[in-house]
């Protein structure tokens, strides 16, 4: 998997560079506030929780390169802070908790965009790969941190407490991202552009060994969701006569 994502970016980045006397390059940097959720908490057996509105961020530098007046491509680098909020009440006590999951972030995406000499309508679609680089948890049972759990499923005991929980997650999630937005020309080849992102992790974030079931006796896949804001500031490096 990683020779497949490192071989991707090798031909994102010298596709484009090997025809540049005919297109247009560009780079940037960028910034997107998100609001982030896990899909099926997996809480080792215990009792579930409530799902809270949980906030996030990404940022990220750019390169992009158009084709035509059309059609381009655009990959990023980034760090992002993905995760998921709970409250509730577990064995009649109030309970909250909150996972924090940070990846590096790759997306390698195909852009549409409309005509327009100041501001030109866009649409990004591709893949996303994230690499987790950590993963904490703060869980509170009665402001304090919930007792070792013996898991009859495995028939081991937990610490379903624990702050470090790195490895009871995946290292690669990937997404399939969408982003709407626009360009804007604020001066020669510098433009702002500022759009919505979502993104959709299609595999199981949960690692393996911690696939276990909830405590009505069911498994079901853990999935990555996030949507949200961004703004960015990119320069153009105009490398034909014309557009």
């Amino acid at each position: 998997m990683k020779k497949i994502i490192l071989l991707s970016l090798i031909l994102l980045v010298t596709t484009p560079l090997a025809s540049l006397a005919q297109k247009q390059l560009y780079f940037g940097m960028a910034g997107t506030f998100t609001t982030t959720w896990i899909t099926n908490q997996n809480i080792y057996g215990q009792p579930e929780l409530n799902y809270k509105l949980t906030g996030g961020y990404c940022v990220n530098l750019n390169i992009g390169f158009d084709f035509n007046k059309h059609i381009g491509q655009k990959t990023e680098v980034g760090y992002a802070l993905l995760g998921q909020g709970y409250d509730g009440k577990q064995y009649d006590t109030a309970t909250t908790r909150k996972v924090r999951l940070k990846y590096l972030q790759i997306p390698l995406l195909f852009k549409y965009r409309t005509s327009g000499k100041t501001a030109q309508f866009y649409i990004l679609a591709g893949p996303q790969f994230n690499i987790l680089l950590s993963a904490k948890q703060d869980y509170k049972r009665g402001d304090v941190k919930p007792p070792v759990y013996h898991n009859p499923e495995i028939d081991k005991d937990i610490d379903v407490g624990a702050e470090d929980i790195k490895d009871r997650y995946n290292s690669l999630d990937i997404f399939a991202r969408i982003d709407f937005g626009v360009d804007i020309s604020i001066i020669e080849n510098l433009f702002l552009n500022v759009g919505i992102t979502a993104a959709y992790g299609l595999m199981d974030i949960n690692a393996s060994d911690w696939q276990l079931k909830d405590n009505s006796g069911n498994y079901t896949p853990s999935h990555n969701i996030y949507g949200g804001i961004n703004f960015g500031l990119c320069y153009r490096f105009n490398t034909s006569k014309g557009r």
